[in-house]
């Protein structure tokens, strides 16, 4: 019986885009499924030539659009000429500029480019979270067909509106993410400095995949410029995660490159404002969080002490708007969207055949 085949990673953890890819895998039929999930890239190609030799995929889908793991996937089609491939494309990185890690951030934006660029021409079908994605696809290849479906989080952990007017919030900004330069864990500390120049009072909470070198990092920067009323939390659990939103007014995430976080719903189902920069992934949730020019540090910080000075006042209506935007966005409804117009496409192709 010819399955299919999920190709992954699994070097970052199991959120936003890791987190769709292996669910749908979880909702995918138990009879027509095997899964390849690797940290390492040649132990993935070492163990997917031992599964080919003995098995027949119709169906490959991939972890990310990278372009290293795109071409593995169109190798197999040069051998499978009828093989459907799917896969996602959530953001482009951004262009690379002259200065430190130059080289590094121009390798990772080539290598999204061309992953993005031989998706559009050689998949089945693409999905994505937001439209602008689609519409750089359809760009790209107007034939293509692009799925957008924007999970948000589990309707169990969302908990009543009402609720989150009665609770005690005595954390001020909170950053809550992968702690890398992607995601804007730099330029939030720098924020937080500036902040607490102003403010002698207000708490901090960082939260979320952190490594050994990132951590040692934050502790130095907090240590060197005094920052006080801060908490650190790596590698935190569901539990403590929804109980830091439950704590939080004001969420910040100025990340250089994304789709459409599924933190913003998070933070969106607990009341919190969200506060960004204003990337182009983000046209489709531009009335749900507070933007600010993308690397625009001085904004961000301005942005930040307007919304604290404000907090008790201004707001309630967007939280109101926010939580219920995310109301609109099921996680078990967004993954079975997914699968059905995969298996949908898989037909229609097949077909066409």
């Amino acid at each position: 019986m010819a399955l299919t085949l999920f190709l992954g990673h699994g070097k970052t953890e199991m959120r936003g885009g890791p987190a769709i890819f292996i669910s749908i895998y979880n909702l995918w039929p138990n009879n027509e499924k095997y899964i390849i999930y690797e940290k390492s890239y040649f132990q993935s190609i070492k163990k997917l030539i031992s599964f080919l030799r003995h098995k027949k995929i119709s169906t490959l889908i991939l972890e990310n659009e990278y372009f290293t793991e795109v071409f593995l996937a169109l190798l197999l089609k040069i051998f499978n000429r009828k093989l459907n491939i799917y896969g996602p494309a959530y953001h482009i990185p951004s262009s690379p500029v002259p200065g430190k890690g130059f080289i590094n951030s121009l390798i990772h934006y080539i290598d999204y480019k061309l992953g993005l660029l031989f998706m559009a021409y050689f998949y089945s079908g693409i999905y994505t979270e937001n439209s602008y994605m689609k519409n750089y696809i359809e760009y790209l290849n107007p034939r293509q067909r692009v799925i957008v479906e924007s999970p948000g989080i589990r309707r169990e952990n969302i908990i009543p509106l009402a609720e989150t007017e009665d609770l005690e919030r005595d954390v001020d900004f909170l950053y809550l993410t992968s702690m890398t330069k992607n995601k804007g864990i730099y330029d939030f500390l720098e924020m937080v400095k500036q902040l607490q120049k102003e403010y002698k009072n207000i708490r901090i909470c960082i939260a979320g995949y952190a490594s050994t070198e990132i951590l040692d990092y934050i502790h130095a920067f907090v240590d060197n410029n005094n920052i006080k009323n801060i908490e650190v939390y790596p590698n935190i659990n569901d539990n403590d995660k929804y109980r830091l939103y439950s704590r939080t007014k004001i969420y910040v995430l100025p990340s250089m490159e994304d789709g459409i976080p599924i933190t913003f719903y998070e933070a969106w189902s607990y009341g919190n404002i969200v506060i960004a920069y204003n990337l182009k992934t983000y046209s489709d949730i531009a009335d749900y969080f507070i933007g600010v020019k993308k690397g625009n540090l001085g904004e961000l910080t301005a942005k930040c002490m307007e919304v604290y000075d404000n907090y008790s006042s201004n707001f309630r209506a967007m939280i109101i708007k926010s939580y219920n935007y995310s109301l609109m966005h099921s996680y078990s409804s967004g993954i079975n969207n997914i699968i059905e117009n995969i298996r949908k496409s898989n037909k229609i192709t097949d077909q066409v055949q």
